[in-house]
């Protein structure tokens, strides 16, 4: 838990951005289980449930390379880990039970349970990207309206992981700023204008090139601001489209994944100080920093060294490196500078008024 030591007489004004997501939450859970008893498949159900998201919790947390280390799911009390759990489109028969669950863990247990066993943990979400599925088989290329490759990634968990996907609405007003073949070439004006319309800063196109039965070839396309990359993956299972591309979601969301628990993944919870100014023109940007600052993940306390009308000097005691830190705050709405008298942070409203 976060404390702020200096009680002001104001209250705080809660206006930072919403978080994608929750990296502790597992959504989608289907399960369907058959017992002697409808009250034995049920439990029997829930059981399987939890153990199923909290094995995606831990590999959504640890990078790829440290899943070797992670616990035997079989030896933790999986339950008193669980903070919420919710069950839907549930459906029971004599000795049969149906469900969708959502499960929530408590972040701190399993964020500590990791750690012991040497697990660094990226509990810290990327900023979230336009995700824009583009499907080419016999009918053509199809971006916009419904289609079963953006009915798949619709169906896939993509606002709780690491790295975040956003689908458009996929309206009139999309189609209008971009086609098929502009999406898929990448066309940077058009790619911009979407991000605009979102409030995103990187897009990625994923095609899925499902021309030939039993057959999949599918690249995502990654425009960043400061970078662009490809990945590629290929399917001859002999299965249908769908089928094959319900893998391809599952692979590609793990790779965009792993491209951001190798720069976000913070190994102990050991704190440092950064003694950091902050300058707000008003008492409403000072209030809003304050609780953005709060906010962050990696930032553990907040002290107020020295207050004034229009600037502070804050202790901020954080876990990471600064570069994670000045990322984290990032997420939050805020900037993080050095300059030759030190530390800064501001809001981004505050920096586009100056």
């Amino acid at each position: 838990m976060k404390f702020i030591r200096f009680i002001l007489a104001f209250g705080l004004f809660l206006a930072s951005p919403v978080a994608a997501g929750n990296v502790f939450q597992v959504d989608r859970i289907k399960v369907d289980v058959s017992a002697t008893s409808t009250t034995l498949a049920r439990s029997t159900a829930l059981q399987q449930g939890q153990a199923r998201a909290l094995s995606i919790a831990m590999r959504r947390l640890a990078k790829q390379e440290e899943w070797e280390k992670l616990p035997d799911i079989r030896t933790l009390d999986i339950e008193n880990m669980v903070e919420v759990l919710r069950i839907s489109d549930e459906k029971t028969g004599p000795t049969r039970y149906l469900a969708t669950l959502s499960i929530q863990f408590k972040a701190a247990p399993l964020r500590d349970l990791l750690r012991s066993y040497g697990v660094a943990v990226t509990e810290v979400q990327s900023k979230p990207a336009l995700l824009l599925p583009v499907l080419e088989d016999l009918q053509g290329l199809q971006a916009w309206g419904e289609h079963w490759w953006q009915t798949s990634w619709r169906d896939f968990d993509i606002d709780n992981n690491p790295a975040p996907l956003l689908l458009p609405l996929g309206g009139l007003d999309d189609s209008l700023i971009a086609n098929a073949e502009d999406i898929l070439i990448g066309d940077p004006a058009k790619l911009q204008m979407l991000n605009d319309r979102y409030g995103t800063q990187t897009v990625i196109v994923a095609h899925a090139l499902a021309d030939v039965e039993g057959q999949l070839g599918v690249t995502a396309y990654i425009f960043g601001e400061e970078e662009s990359d490809v990945i590629v993956r290929t399917y001859r299972t002999g299965e249908p489209h769908e089928d094959m591309g319900r893998v391809a979601i599952d692979e590609i969301a793990s790779a965009l994944a792993e491209r951001w628990k190798q720069v976000a993944a913070v190994a102990s919870d050991e704190k440092q100080i950064l003694r950091v100014r902050a300058d707000y023109p008003s008492l409403k940007e000072w209030t809003r920093l304050l609780s953005r600052l709060n906010e962050a993940k990696l930032v553990r306390e907040v002290t107020i060294v020295e207050l004034a009308k229009s600037y502070a000097y804050l202790d901020l005691a954080y876990i990471g490196s600064v570069t994670q830190l000045g990322g984290n705050l990032g997420q939050r709405g805020l900037m993080l500078d050095e300059g030759e008298a030190g530390w800064t942070v501001v809001t981004e409203e505050s920096a586009v008024v100056q």
